[in-house]
């Protein structure tokens, strides 16, 4: 064993540094320290490993909020065989990490709203510069008057699967609808009814936001969009800027018109109804006065016409008893009295005038007497 060589026990060169000799009990430790730290890393390394595969797996797990529903997509493919097993409800949903699973969150009970501006004019945005020239939209009303509106739709999803899966871009396209509903039904009133927003029709009044909204409904049931319009609103429907003053001054002389007209009715509807029943108290009062003359007369020409007879068959008797009659009638009625000579004429004159008498030769007996002589 003396005669092993051991580098460490030459003899050093002059000038060289020699470490001190290290013992080997020392050397082993220091090896069994590294081998041990080595094995301690690699087993964090390990846990470290299995912790992000247990949170990758974990990571699909996701929970549905209320107001809405989830959808889940399995490789690109929708995970169910029946709507309701497609359609998630609101809750925790087990699902793969992604991209091996996707969760689509559809709000259904959201109320959302688009703004529809392809019927006004638009100015063209150049580099954030907007310019003079502007794109026209516009809408032709059923008696060829031009018109420009901005309005609002409304609306909630009905069917996620069809809205999310069944359209690339849902919300351009119920755009599209509202606007094309909008146009139609402008196109078949008339200016003045689409300004007022209302007409009447054989049903009743019509509001022109409710038949926009009914006509876009069933357009977007038509293309399966899954969508309930709820509520369609004009913020604006005016004529275009270039002739909104000339219009405006039509729609003035117009609601002149119409004021003179309904004025004129007004008056009609006071002044007839009057004057007919004026005219049929005027007819009443002349049947009742033409049926008591009538039967008047009757009486009198019956009257006359026994009178009549019995003057034939007595005529003095009956000539002094209507003698007497009027003398009795006149000394009744009468309020002042005079007495005259017989053969003296009375000349009567209106009152504040004095009496004339006049004296003249005796009438014949077979003559009656003149105005007031007895």
């Amino acid at each position: 064993m003396s005669d092993t060589f051991h580098p460490e026990e030459q003899p050093p060169s002059d000038g060289e540094f020699v470490p001190p000799p290290v013992p080997p009990k020392q050397r082993t430790t220091e090896r069994f320290s590294m081998i041990e730290g080595a094995a301690s890393g690699l087993r964090m390394v390990s846990w470290l490993a299995v912790g992000l595969f247990v949170l990758f797996w974990c990571s699909g797990i996701t929970t549905i909020q209320p107001g809405e529903v989830g959808l889940l997509l399995r490789c690109g493919k929708l995970v169910g065989a029946t709507p309701s097993e497609q359609i998630r409800q609101p809750g925790l949903l087990l699902a793969l990490p992604y991209p091996i699973d996707e969760v689509i969150r559809v709000p259904v009970k959201q109320e959302r709203e688009i703004s529809v501006a392809a019927l006004r004019s638009r100015r063209i945005d150049l580099d954030g510069v907007k310019t003079g020239v502007g794109l026209n939209g516009y809408a032709l009303s059923g008696d060829q008057n031009i018109l420009q509106a901005d309005l609002t739709l409304k609306y909630r999803i009905r069917d996620p699967i069809a809205y999310r899966l069944g359209n690339d871009d849902p919300e351009r396209i119920l755009r599209d609808i509202a606007t094309g509903a909008a146009a139609e039904t402008i196109a078949a009133w008339n200016v003045d009814d689409a300004l007022r927003l209302q007409r009447e029709s054989d049903v009743g009044p019509q509001k022109l936001a409710f038949v926009v909204r009914d006509s876009a409904q069933q357009l977007a049931d038509t293309t399966r969009l899954g969508v309930e319009i709820t509520a369609v609103e004009f913020r604006e429907i005016q004529p275009p800027e270039a002739v909104a003053d000339a219009f405006q001054s039509v729609q003035s002389e117009r609601i002149a018109i119409e004021t003179k007209k309904r004025e004129s009715e007004g008056f009609a509807a006071r002044t007839v109804p009057a004057a007919e029943a004026e005219s049929n108290s005027m007819i009443q009062e002349a049947n009742r006065l033409a049926t008591d003359l009538r039967t008047r007369a009757e009486e009198e020409v019956e009257l006359f016409d026994r009178l009549h007879d019995e003057y034939r068959r007595n005529p003095e008797l009956v000539w002094n008893r209507l003698h007497l009659e009027t003398i009795e009638g006149l000394m009744r009625d009468g309020s002042q009295f005079r007495f005259v000579d017989p053969g003296t004429r009375l000349i009567l004159t209106p009152r504040g005038h004095r009496h004339t008498q006049e004296t003249a030769s005796p009438p014949d007996k077979t003559t009656p007497a003149a105005g007031g002589e007895l």
